[in-house]
């Protein structure tokens, strides 16, 4: 009979699945909750060609001016004396590697506008 070597195997299937779930999970989310998660992707890559239309210095309302530089596909800003990386967490969403200053552009590429919000660390 096949039946019985089959429902051995989806037993012991079983098994070896559940060893994998994660008990963290609360059992409401478990229960089938996920499709009221929402997950943002985040903008992690920037071609050479966008980088280079990037370049450029912007006057800040404050009275400030930021300078932006590329090397590659790779941004940089100097803002207040410090040349830091600029690390793309969305589409026109930047967060400076050292200090995490969030900079915004109102585009990317061919930016005109620029927001910096800089958190206190």
């Amino acid at each position: 009979m096949r039946i019985a070597p089959l429902l051995a195997f989806i037993g012991a299937a079983t098994v070896s699945l559940s060893a994998f779930a994660d008990s963290s999970i609360p059992p409401a989310v478990a229960a089938g909750s996920l499709a009221s998660v929402q997950v943002r992707a985040a903008h992690t890559y920037l071609s050479k060609d966008d980088a280079e239309h990037m370049r450029g210095t912007f006057a800040l309302t404050d009275g400030r001016t930021i300078t932006v530089t590329n090397k590659q596909n790779r941004l940089f800003v100097d803002l207040d004396g410090k040349r830091e990386e600029l690390v793309p967490v969305g589409v026109t969403q930047f967060v400076t590697r050292d200090t995490g200053a969030r900079i915004a552009f109102d585009q990317v590429p061919y930016a005109a506008e620029v927001v910096v919000n800089q958190a206190a660390r």
